[in-house]
């Protein structure tokens, strides 16, 4: 049963990892205004990369589990973007670049989210015997 979804994994790690940017980059616009701030960013990591941001590996008990990674809760890390520049109040967050991440961010969420549709709309096609 869980090989019928393998096509629509990496999607939703995608998703889980564009929703949390989301989170973050809101964050940051909502600190536009607070004194020495430094906004964070977040870098993918790979899918087999957990066990070299954590240095650790992890291992399945039993074959039944799921892979490891496969729904972690870690899919991103966490890092400051320092690279606007400070202002006078040590403030380092900039809204325009903020913002302007935080769109293309979204395009990419949408554009996951129809990706991850249609793979669906495919399943439930062949679960209907192609009527549909």
């Amino acid at each position: 049963m869980s090989s019928l979804f393998t096509g629509v994994a990496p999607f939703n790690r995608a998703l889980d990892y564009h929703l949390e940017r989301h989170n973050v980059l809101a964050t940051n616009i909502a600190h536009v205004d607070t004194p020495r701030y430094k906004p964070s960013d977040l870098a993918r990591i790979p899918e087999n990369g957990f066990a070299n941001v954590m240095h650790v590996t992890l291992q399945r008990t039993n074959g039944m589990h799921m892979a490891t990674g496969a729904a972690g809760p870690m899919v991103g890390q966490a890092f400051q973007d320092l690279s606007a520049g400070g202002g006078p109040d040590g403030n380092f967050v900039s809204i325009d670049r903020e913002a302007a991440k935080l769109a293309a961010n979204k395009v990419r969420y949408d554009v996951v989210s129809v990706l991850i549709k249609s793979e669906l709309d495919g399943l439930m096609r062949a679960a209907a015997d192609g009527q549909g």
